[in-house]
């Protein structure tokens, strides 16, 4: 199985459960990442107390292993492929490199690229943030939580193996996130194998680095090894399935100009480790030998020992049913709410701090006794994920990028709605400008009563494009007041304009049938 670096401390002795002074909270949240971070920060402000209990570091896997090292990792490449497909930027790198005989494109100083993650991830050191926590005056407590009955928790701590119990005068929030889904592989529990947290943590590039799975971990991981030295060999049924086939497509065509090996349709069915090498064994017989071997199959609910079970809710990775406020579903009083990626809805860090923030304003309301006539107040109300609906943005940070929301077509096939679809190429004088040679491409799903409903862009620093798209699928406008709204020029964000102009002309042309 996988390792964490062994100078990296996950279960520091730092603020144990020992040393609180109270045993009673109006709300315990139990998982120290973004949702359990965002949540005990909003009760707090709303003037009530609260205990954060994290079983690791405070901060959790977006900041230290997830979200926050792959994206500081990636921005070096990113940063030196945009100086190099401008005019005048390049020229005057191909000079320099002339009269020092050294390449016309720099590549990535790696100590550099290595100090710059470590600054991200505080170092993989929670103190700074726990104390910025207790600031905000929200009380830690590191070590396992787990339910103990009607909102009370069993804190154990990792080292002398005590066990605190605290009481939730409210409702207790579980945030414990989501762990790494590791396939039955012969071999593979013996291999050594990578996470994404050796992935985003190592100290060394390796020579040949072998990726099983292509969603969004294993394609960054494969962008970002491959321009850092790695030969890297990508193994997956399809090449990130979850998205529209296009952009799948001109990603697995970037990462092969790039000279990654990218074998799709074969299953790993065997791995062997010696002390330097990995072999993986493919369902046709065929070897292929690396250094190292990255899991990137998939994620599960982090949820085993959490005593779940005992209020109706799953076990050993299921994911916890819950209701538009983030309340558990199984647990008809109220006080049980899951927040983040325990419970399914989106594995996203930027969801998780949204249902951290339904969460905590619902069980304000609840405590204060407003919370019904809120509710019924008005649709936009700050208590119900409602207004989202199919809403969830999601960026991966490939060369290009995917940046999308809403409905592929696919999916809105498959709900048996009725759909126009218009996919326009980034040709704009924003996106020229932007580099030379740019390719980029974009796609907008509209409804039959011309809402849009989905949206994709892929390119070059195309990420900042969807915000506006998702604003317009949450506030449910229509293509014809998008129309009205112009961009200004030159800017990527033409490409708003080409689109409601493709979609304007695909209307004509049914009306002229």
């Amino acid at each position: 199985m996988s390792l964490t670096r062994p100078d990296i401390d996950i279960h520091p002795k730092t603020f144990p459960a020992s040393a609180l002074k109270a045993r009673t909270y109006d709300v315990v949240v139990i998982g120290g990442g973004p949702a359990g971070l965002t949540t005990s920060l909003r009760i707090a402000q709303g003037g009530f107390t609260a205990l954060l209990i994290e079983s690791e570091l405070v901060g959790g896997e977006c900041l230290y292993w997830a979200c926050v090292p792959s994206k500081a990792l990636l921005r070096a490449s990113e940063a030196i492929q945009n100086v190099t497909s401008v005019g005048g930027a390049r020229e005057k790198l191909e000079l320099l490199a002339k009269k020092y005989g050294v390449p016309a494109r720099p590549e990535v100083d790696l100590d550099g690229l290595w100090a710059r993650r470590d600054m991200f991830v505080r170092r993989w050191q929670d103190d700074s943030l726990v104390n910025e926590i207790h600031g905000a005056g929200v009380d830690t407590a590191h070590g396992f939580g787990r339910l103990s009955g009607v909102r009370k928790v069993e804190i154990k701590d990792w080292h002398s193996g005590n066990v605190e119990e605290v009481e939730a005068r409210h409702a207790v929030v579980i945030a414990t996130g989501s762990a790494p889904l590791i396939p039955q592989i012969d071999g593979l529990e013996n291999s050594k194998y990578w996470t994404a947290r050796e992935a985003v943590s190592a100290q060394k590039v390796p020579e040949h680095l072998i990726i099983l799975g292509a969603g969004a971990v294993g394609t960054e991981m494969a962008t970002l090894y491959n321009q850092i030295g790695s030969k890297v060999t990508l193994i997956a049924h399809s090449i990130l399935p979850k998205v529209v086939p296009q952009a799948g497509n001109m990603i697995q065509e970037s990462l092969g100009k790039a000279g990654v090996d990218v074998i799709l349709g074969l299953e790993l069915v065997k791995v062997n480790r010696t002390d330097a090498m990995v072999e993986a064994v493919l369902s046709d017989g065929s070897v292929v030998k690396g250094t190292e071997i990255l899991v990137a199959t998939g994620r599960k609910a982090q949820i085993t020992g959490m005593m779940l079970e005992q209020f109706g809710g799953p076990i050993d990775g299921g994911w916890a049913k819950v209701d538009d406020s983030m309340c558990v579903s199984s647990v008809p009083e109220g006080w049980l709410y899951a927040v983040g990626d325990l419970n399914g809805r989106a594995l996203m860090t930027h969801i998780a701090k949204y249902q951290a923030k339904l969460a905590a304003n619902s069980i304000i309301a609840k405590a204060k006794g407003t919370y019904q006539r809120e509710v019924s107040l008005n649709f936009w109300n700050k208590l119900t994920a409602k207004p989202t609906g199919l809403a969830i943005a999601q960026s991966i940070f490939t060369d290009p990028q995917i940046a999308a929301c809403g409905l592929t077509p696919e999916q809105a096939t498959a709900r048996g709605m009725k759909i126009r679809v218009v996919s326009v190429s980034m040709s704009d004088p924003g996106s020229m400008l932007h580099a030379e040679n740019y390719q980029g491409w974009a796609q907008w799903v509209v409804d039959d009563a011309g809402y849009l409903i989905g949206a994709t862009f892929v390119g070059r620093d195309a990420v900042d494009l969807l915000q506006a798209s998702t604003m317009a699928i949450v506030g449910k406008m229509t293509v014809e007041q998008i129309w009205h709204v112009t961009p200004p020029f030159p800017t990527m964000s033409e490409v708003y304009t080409t689109l409601s102009e493709a979609v304007e002309a695909a209307v004509s042309d049914v009306e002229k049938l």
